[in-house]
């Protein structure tokens, strides 16, 4: 079982890295009126338009920063929820090893929203007070539609 799950976590982890590539280069290109109809000058996006190129440049590295620290913290939940699969479906599940696991998930989602908490104050330091109004309403506009496109969670 521990070869599988180193198994898995290297191929989680080197997929990872090819999708973070594509995706990082779309919304670069977004942000700086490439995407067509899809303008960051539209909708809830409207504060990353008004940005300076100096500010661009500062939200790029804090962006950087942030994919970088919360990249192995979502391999590490993939591992762990493979884990907790395989623990769950067992002939004789082990109920308190569930329990550890389902913790040590939590525990590593806590930290990935710290990570993203400390971005967007960080983000917010850098905007002047109109940008920051603007993106204000953006994050509040996200959290109260929460996740979009239900590829997370369970729905049944």
């Amino acid at each position: 079982m521990k070869l599988l799950s180193t198994l898995l976590t290297s191929a989680l982890v080197t997929g990872s890295l090819f999708l973070v590539t594509p995706v990082t280069a779309s919304q670069h290109g977004m942000m700086h009126g490439k995407g067509g109809h899809h303008g960051m000058s539209h909708g809830s996006h409207g504060w990353k338009a008004t940005l300076t190129e100096e500010q661009q440049q500062q939200v790029d590295k804090i962006k950087l920063d942030y994919k970088k620290k919360v990249l192995p913290i979502k391999a590490k939940i993939k591992q762990a929820k493979v884990d907790l699969a395989l623990l769950v479906t067992a002939d004789k599940p082990d109920q308190k090893a569930i329990n550890k696991k389902i913790d040590e998930i939590s525990k590593l989602k806590s930290e990935k929203m710290r990570a993203k908490a400390e971005k967007r104050i960080a983000v917010r330091k850098i905007l002047n007070d109109k940008q920051r109004v603007k993106f204000d309403l953006h994050v509040l506009k996200k959290a109260s539609k929460g996740k979009k496109g239900g590829k997370h969670g369970y729905h049944h």
